[in-house]
């Protein structure tokens, strides 16, 4: 079944991608593509052929091969916007590619920047660097994304406004032994600022459509897709860069030379915060070959964790006082509910390019068969959610409320209603009443309680529990 407004708002976001329409220009555009299907539909044209072909008169492609009316509306469009090799194209890219090259440093001199304050010793002043690695890290991200997409200043400078409040606020709150509320802030901070991110990848909202920019579930699941890709290239360059500082210090070392200051001082901070504005860009300027991986991706791990959690339900059942005399197995299993979520979320996000939004049989679409398998998984993590809160229930009635067991608490409490949600949009589904497009809205609109729940650990536990 053919949704104008999610293939409108997907036509939004690889517009956005390109980097070569602004803004306001797109929102423009998309005044132009509706009215252009209003046009066509009053001459009996259907929804589906006259949004192919509002797209095809704003795109500049000198031919249009036969074998693209083989391809489903999805990959169609696509191949219609493609941008030309022009000579302003080229200049565009050398540009964004000196750019990131510039933020990439930029994330190492931000990461310089408590040394200007006399807090130069990493050792003495770990917490300090720990505390602000988020915001070293994702203000280039945000940078990047605010040039690609061209978004307007105005709105977009009260968003940068935050980072630099955020700065303030965990910086100047006090930290005593045994550090328990730093660590939680040091944990959650990242979460809050990942969801301020979606700001910059999808843009503000519009004032005719209020369901649009970073509001949009469906821009919000490409930005989950776009933030997993992400983590896979941090993770594969990072292991690259481990090999190479590693041959550095071989290689000084042969010559007599030492040079750990330098490469702890340096190489390693300009390193790690450089990594992450250069994922975004290979994510942005792959997009096309990434979303071809991300189905595979989701088919391998989703029967993979599925075995890990039913291992978790039967060491459970035959050591079930592990859970409630064991804190270690606790956080374990708050770990692999939160992969497990992620995971889930980055399935929604690889079938998102399937045009079947329906629940027929497996007969009929073969890859039903992994959402039974996604289903099998919600199911199994709400069984180890729960086995969750009962060790964490049992162990606050046995020495009280602390930091870490209070944030444990409300985390288990969102991840279960989480995956209760999951588990009831996924059994409508199959049974035909509703789309798997309302499961993902209502992740994604679901996905707001988790920045929130961060910021309130970040913000108010610190001074709850008396900077401990």
């Amino acid at each position: 079944m053919f949704d104008l407004e999610s293939q409108i708002r997907k036509w939004k976001t690889h517009l956005f991608s390109t980097g070569s329409i602004g803004y306001n220009d797109i929102e423009e555009l998309e005044s132009h593509v509706r009215d252009s299907i209003d046009e066509l539909s009053e001459q009996g044209i259907n929804t589906e052929e006259a949004f192919l072909l509002a797209v095809r008169r704003l795109g500049d492609v000198s031919v249009i091969h036969d074998e693209f009316s083989k391809l489903s509306t999805e990959d169609l469009w696509l191949q219609l916007l493609v941008p030309a090799n022009t000579p302003r194209m080229q200049r565009r890219n050398q540009v964004e590619l000196l750019m990131v090259i510039a933020l990439a440093l930029l994330g190492g001199l931000l990461s310089k920047i408590p040394a200007l304050f006399g807090f130069g010793d990493f050792e003495k002043y770990d917490m300090l660097y720990v505390k602000n690695a988020a915001l070293f890290a994702f203000f280039p991200v945000a940078v990047y994304l605010f040039w690609k997409r061209s978004l307007p200043w105005a709105k977009s400078l009260v968003i940068f406004g935050i980072f630099p409040l955020c700065a303030l606020w965990i910086n100047l709150y006090p930290s005593y032994e045994p550090y328990h509320t730093s660590i939680l802030g040091i944990i959650h901070l990242p979460i809050a600022l990942l969801f301020l991110l979606i700001y910059f990848y999808a843009g503000p909202i519009n004032k005719a459509n209020p369901d649009s920019g970073w509001r949009s579930p469906n821009n919000r699941l490409n930005f989950v897709r776009f933030a997993g890709e992400c983590f896979m290239y941090i993770i594969l360059i990072g292991l690259g860069g481990i090999v190479l500082i590693l041959l550095t210090m071989g290689t000084f070392n042969l010559i007599k030379i030492d040079a750990e200051k330098f490469i702890t001082s340096y190489l390693v901070p300009f390193g790690f915060f450089g990594l992450f504005p250069v994922a975004a860009y290979l994510v942005e300027q792959k997009k096309n070959l990434i979303e071809s991986i991300a189905p595979t991706l989701a088919k391998i791990f989703t029967p993979l964790f599925l075995i890990v959690l039913l291992s978790l339900i039967t060491a459970f059942m035959l050591t079930p006082n592990e859970a409630y005399e064991n804190r270690l197995l606790l956080i374990w299993f708050d770990v692999i509910l939160a992969l497990v979520l992620a995971l889930t979320l980055y399935s929604m996000s690889a079938k998102s390019f399937s045009t079947d939004h329906h629940f027929t049989s497996i007969a009929q679409n073969p890859s039903l068969l992994w959402d039974f398998f996604s289903l099998a998984l919600v199911i199994c993590a709400v069984i180890v959610d729960m086995i969750a809160l009962s060790g964490i229930v049992f162990r606050l009635s046995d020495t009280g409320f602390t930091a870490n067991k209070t944030a444990a608490l409300g985390e288990n409490i969102i991840l279960l209603c989480n995956l209760m949600l999951l588990c009831v949009g996924y059994i409508r589904y199959f049974l035909n009443k509703q789309s798997f497009q309302k499961i993902i809205e209502m992740q994604m609109h679901f996905l707001i309680v988790y920045p929130v729940w961060a910021m309130v650990v970040v913000l108010v536990f610190p001074p709850l529990f008396g900077f401990r």
